[in-house]
């Protein structure tokens, strides 16, 4: 049971005391959808190609835990996947496959269900085994769609995440549902948004600025429009060859959309902030799946976007704010441990160890901040 685990220290800090940490250099990105076929694993596919033609290292790990199309999209059939690495101790090369020059690919297989129920211990080791992967330029993660807590783990734990919409209504409000939650549990940055299967003539335009004037009013939050990918043909042409779409037509108007969406993802001046290690984005999926994450009863495809203002009451934001605080309490908890450690060994704290401190305290303090916000604006004083 949850309650006989110990999550309140960071898996990473663990796995690597003592260890000096060299800089950081992948980025990490969650590719994500409110609903399923948005095209976000064709997205991520593509993008994983072609990021790889411009000379990137680069890992696509299909997290979708229920129908995954990434092998078959990229014509591969991977002997392992992540479920051997965690449940039969096989070493991560070995769950790795090779699809092109700069491209590997790991297939999650049962392994993210899997990964809800490692011991310590096994956390521990799962993280030695991942740190070989921190050689990447770029981390890839498609995920399942829709809004469950793998999904928001990933994007939180992630520096960057792209959300795949379709021009449609129930797409965009799924999409919307899916930045609110993430916003709801301590997303700041503002997420890629992209347009996908794009009739010709429609005015994409309108859309991305309705949707981000309902985004910025209702969640305060600010998008980066990545554009869109027009519908096209080819993809159905590609997919019966088992062969991606820009490989397939590089010409073709998605594949030359595609291109410069990824483009536009490697020119993007990308400050340290933005890269990570491998280890830690998996040490913070692995911490932020068992916290009190805020995810929706009902579907979200049941509740339109908002056309007028509307806040949680203080009664509804009340466990919320309970639950940060006791997320507050543990951090202080584990620095001072930290503390402790350092001034009996007579020896310096290892850097990484403050710095997953840190990452957990700015994601507690945007928490904090998202409801002190949401009382401002409902004019609710501070609970007892």
């Amino acid at each position: 049971m949850l309650a006989n685990k110990d999550f309140s220290r960071s898996p990473a800090s663990q796995a690597n005391e003592g260890a000096v940490a060299p800089k950081p250099k992948t980025r990490t990105i969650a590719i994500a959808s409110g609903k399923g076929g948005a095209g976000k694993t064709s997205v991520a596919a593509c993008l994983a190609w072609i990021l790889a033609e411009r000379g990137k290292r680069v890992c696509l790990v299909d997290v979708d835990l229920g129908l995954s199309n990434v092998d078959v999209l990229l014509g591969i059939s991977p002997s392992h996947s992540l479920e051997d690495v965690i449940v039969n101790d096989l070493p991560i090369q070995q769950a790795i496959t090779t699809v092109r020059p700069g491209l590997d690919v790991i297939s999650g297989g049962s392994g993210i269900t899997a990964l809800t129920a490692l011991t310590k211990a096994k956390r521990i080791e799962f993280l030695k085994k991942i740190r070989s992967l921190d050689s990447y330029d770029f981390l890839l993660l498609d995920n399942a769609p829709g809004v469950h807590r793998q999904v928001v783990a990933f994007c939180l734990a992630a520096r960057e995440q792209i959300i795949v919409l379709n021009p449609e209504p129930t797409s965009v409000t799924d999409g919307y549902a899916l930045l609110k939650v993430l916003r709801q549990n301590g997303l700041r940055r503002p997420p890629y948004i992209l347009l996908n299967r794009v009739k010709q003539d429609f005015d994409q335009a309108t859309l991305v600025k309705r949707f981000a004037a309902v985004c910025k009013k209702h969640l305060g939050a600010l998008i980066l429009p990545l554009g869109g990918i027009p519908e096209d043909p080819v993809f159905h042409a590609a997919s019966t060859r088992s062969v991606l779409p820009v490989a397939f037509r590089p010409q073709a108007p998605s594949s030359l959309a595609l291109a410069r969406v990824a483009n536009l993802i490697v020119k993007r001046m990308a400050p340290d902030t933005l890269h990570s290690h491998v280890h830690g984005f998996w040490a913070e999926s692995l911490f932020t799946m068992f916290q009190g994450l805020h995810l929706p009863v009902e579907s979200p495809a049941a509740k339109p976007m908002p056309a007028t203002p509307s806040e949680p009451s203080e009664t509804q934001t009340r466990p919320a704010a309970r639950e940060v605080l006791q997320r507050l309490e543990q951090v202080v908890t584990e620095l001072a441990d930290t503390m402790d450690k350092g001034t009996g060994q007579g020896q310096a704290v290892p850097s990484e160890d403050f710095s997953e401190i840190a990452k957990r305290l700015a994601f507690v303090a945007n928490r904090l901040q998202h409801i002190a916000e949401t009382w401002s604006r409902a004019g609710a004083s501070t609970p007892n």
